[in-house]
């Protein structure tokens, strides 16, 4: 079965590869049908369309399975940079509690839970649009390696200079998943328009061809031709 169809796709793929073999192999319906206008050209113009369906089935399976690949590569890249990001910000709250001028260079608010003291994390959630979620940790590795009084107390509290640059260069290879995703999303959304545009054209001509093979059929079965 041609790959890259819906199951209708198919259904209609099966039934046209039937039509058409029933036209080349059986002499009888040849005939009847050529009676009635179907003639060498009218199966090639068939066996034509068919054919464009399956190669742009191919093809957008093809663009489908790319996309996968890229969300995939994506998602992978955007989990493994979130826990170094939460656990980042989760320590400078700790860290620099009551820092305000700190903790908003860090993209994180120094407010104050209910009275008692404890700073609340302010940034984005891993479900945030991706754009937010990158500026937001873009600038919080950013402040952490390059300000210098920030990079001073992390250093010696489990984020050294070199964890922490790996993280912000991490942040521009996620936004370079991103662009590849949403690249691979946009091909795939196109290769199927243009799987289902070839397909509609097959199906009409089918279901053409077997409304006339049905009704030839009964009136060469009730003697009514020849």
């Amino acid at each position: 079965m041609a790959s890259g169809l819906t199951q209708d796709q198919e259904r209609i793929v099966y039934e046209t590869e039937q039509m058409l073999h029933e036209a080349r192999y059986n002499p009888h319906f040849a005939e009847m049908m050529r009676d009635r206008g179907y003639n060498e050209e009218s199966w090639a113009h068939g066996e034509g369309m068919l054919g464009t369906v399956k190669s742009a089935g191919r093809v957008y399976e093809k663009a489908q399975s790319t996309k996968l690949k890229a969300t995939n590569a994506f998602r992978k890249q955007r989990d493994a940079l979130w826990v170094h990001s939460s656990s980042l910000s989760q320590s400078c709250v700790n860290l620099f509690q009551g820092e305000t001028d700190y903790l908003n260079a860090l993209g994180l608010h120094a407010r104050r839970k209910d009275g008692n003291g404890i700073s609340e994390i302010s940034k984005p959630s891993k479900s945030s649009k991706i754009e937010q979620v990158l500026s937001w940790q873009r600038n919080l590795f950013d402040v952490a390696l390059n300000q210098p009084e920030i990079a001073a107390v992390l250093t010696t509290n489990g984020f050294p200079a070199e964890l922490l640059a790996q993280c912000a260069a991490s942040v521009e290879s996620l936004a370079r998943a991103d662009h590849i995703q949403e690249q691979a999303k946009a091909e795939s959304s196109q290769r199927r328009a243009e799987r289902d545009a070839a397909y509609k054209p097959l199906k009409t001509w089918l279901r053409c061809v077997q409304r006339v093979a049905k009704v030839a059929k009964k009136e060469r079965a009730s003697g009514l031709v020849g």
